[in-house]
């Protein structure tokens, strides 16, 4: 049971607790020691905390306690799928054969759908079920210690409960130059619960693009709690990448737990459509100077939608760099949430970072929630951040009206105009295209579900 003593347990609370017990001896590494010490200390952290809600600061627009009032079953019946469902259910036209493919289907890594064909020994990819019922040493080594949290009820969860995912090895020097596009795809007809775990090392000098979608072919309502932990090595490039379109009553939790060594260079960006409630957390901390982190998105929401991107950066050695850009469109209810936090230590002197929010209303009962925080120990340093939010520019709309272009046209470029300036940060051609376009059809989309 929920040991919690300030408050009194949900159902959803309680039952996830009994249903660790339960499952313990049957999930992956249950007879490796120290997987399933780490289990039971992350079980044992979340039972004394509970989801987290509103009176949870970093939660305090997200409250996924009050959502989650059940929690929904372990196991999920899932079907078969064909790589042409897969790619169809994507909603985003990716051609695969200009990326390496890795597919799970409902928390199961599939490797007869999955294609790292050409790789060669550039890349070592084992199933985080293999991975944790025989640890390689690399894996063991450094897995659950890239930025480690536990101050996070969500990433304890997960911990407990991880079944599947990815360990993935990019050897040292390697130039992956096409896109590893990992897929996480529900085609279970029912409802579950999915706990899916990725690792990622990056070694010295190697460049890597990873891209991870979520999306939905049958079960709508679909519950999420997925973590990816990524090591990007001494002169390491990586740039990383996630698209949510999961079903309309979909609840999406996902961490990335992001270090970076010297003179190394991220990329992360999120294009998130899809879900009833969705927040995706970005930790990232500086381990070796001269290094930079761009961490950007862009949110499309309507409806009753409800999407939090929250990013904390920590700045703990001197001479790096941060960027941060978020840009949301909101119509009907929707609510979207950005909260950003740069940490700068003292010892962090020459720090430049810099954040920035924005969103558009297209409805006058959506909200916008911004959080922008700076917490700066240093005294050398160069830092700010802004928030803006406002509507369609009418004198643009009048402008672009009077020139013979309908109106429904005329939103649609302006909204679209507005949002690419974030899509325009993803690096890799053929991804920023392929969202480009699908935010280009975004209102399309919308109006066809309206009627």
């Amino acid at each position: 049971m929920n040991m919690m003593t300030d408050r009194k347990s949900t159902a959803a609370e309680d039952s996830l607790s009994a249903r660790f017990d339960a499952a313990l001896t049957e999930l992956p590494g249950a007879d490796v020691p120290w997987v399933r010490e780490m289990r039971e200390t992350a079980m044992a952290r979340f039972n004394a905390r509970g989801l987290p809600d509103r009176r949870v600061e970093a939660w305090k627009y997200s409250d996924l306690r009050a959502k989650l009032r059940e929690a929904a079953d372990l196991t999920v019946d899932g079907d078969d799928l064909t790589e042409a469902e897969i790619y169809e259910a994507l909603g985003v036209d990716f051609d695969e054969m200009l990326s390496y493919r890795i597919v799970i289907v409902d928390g199961v890594y599939r490797s007869e759908l999955s294609n790292l064909e050409g790789a060669g020994d550039k890349l070592e990819l084992i199933s985080m079920r293999d991975a944790l019922n025989n640890p390689p040493k690399w894996f063991e080594e450094k897995f659950g210690q890239i930025n480690p949290r536990e101050d996070e009820a969500v990433i304890d969860l997960n911990t407990a409960f991880m079944s599947d995912g990815i360990a993935l090895r990019v050897a040292q020097g390697a130039q992956i130059e096409r896109p590893i596009h990992l897929i996480m795809i529900t085609g279970s007809k029912t409802s579950g619960f999915v706990s899916l775990r990725n690792f990622v090392r990056v070694e010295e000098g190697a460049k890597l693009t990873l891209m991870e979608t979520y999306t939905t072919r049958r079960a709508p309502d679909m519950q999420r709690n997925s973590v990816t932990e990524i090591e990007v090595g001494d002169k390491a490039q990586v740039e990383h990448i996630k698209y949510q379109n999961e079903g309309r009553r979909a609840t999406h939790v996902t961490s990335w737990m992001v270090a970076l060594g010297k003179k190394s260079k991220y990329s992360g960006f999120e294009f998130a459509i899809g879900g009833e409630f969705a927040r995706h957390q970005t930790f990232l901390r500086f381990l070796g100077e001269h290094a930079h982190a761009s961490i950007s998105g862009a949110m499309m929401l309507w409806d009753k939608q409800h999407a939090d991107a929250t990013v904390v950066v920590n700045h703990d050695v001197p001479n790096c760099t941060s960027r941060e850009l978020f840009k949301c469109v909101l119509d009907d209810r929707a609510h979207g949430v950005v909260q950003g936090k740069a940490i700068v230590h003292k010892r962090a002197q020459k720090t430049d970072g810099h954040q920035m929010a924005r969103s558009l209303m297209l409805s006058e009962i959506a909200q916008f929630s911004s959080k922008p925080e700076l917490e700066i120990y240093a005294d050398d340093v160069i830092c700010g951040h802004g928030s803006t939010s406002g509507e369609l520019d009418e004198n643009l709309l009048f402008y672009l009206r009077a020139r013979g272009i309908p109106e429904d046209k005329a939103r649609a470029l302006l909204v679209n105009a507005f949002i690419d300036e974030a899509i325009e940060r993803v690096e890799n051609e053929q991804i920023r295209m392929a969202f480009l376009a699908r935010s280009a059809d975004w209102l399309g989309q919308k109006r066809e579900e309206d009627n």
